[in-house]
């Protein structure tokens, strides 16, 4: 099954590669889409399979860590977002990783973009940490 702890890890290394294969080599925009496709598949593959999965046990710890990171992980999300708002040295952080990008969009797309991978890491990390807490207090 898909919830299954090898194959979420395979497929979290093979989007990392994926995001940094794009990150450094610019590919043309049809290989960006087809992956932007993929993870959109699989991440609905794997929620999918948390409710049909047969193993009740590995989609209890799936759930709960799905709440958590709807739960903690969105606003901590919005409070690093607010604090990159207010703070002006992350704000020069992000100007300077922008202008130092040449991919050839503007520094507005790619601090957009920095935030979004920013929001998306976060969640992942909060949903990780539930599985292992859930894991954790059931052994």
């Amino acid at each position: 099954m898909l919830t299954t702890l090898k194959s979420p890890i395979v497929a979290y290394v093979a989007i990392a590669l994926g995001v940094a294969y794009i990150w450094i080599f610019a590919p043309p925009f049809i290989i960006t889409a087809i992956f932007a496709c993929l993870c959109i598949m699989w991440s609905a593959w794997t929620f999918i399979s948390v409710f049909r999965g047969t193993d009740e046990l590995n989609s209890a710890g799936t759930r709960y860590a799905l709440a958590l990171a709807s739960g903690v992980g969105v606003p901590l999300s919005i409070v690093f977002v607010m604090l990159t708002v207010a703070v002006p040295s992350v704000q020069d952080i992000v100007s300077n990783i922008a202008t130092f990008g040449q991919s050839g969009l503007s520094p507005a797309a790619i601090g957009f973009s920095l935030g979004v991978v920013f929001t998306t890491i976060i969640q992942c990390a909060v949903c990780a940490i539930g599985y292992a807490m859930w894991w954790r207090s059931k052994r």
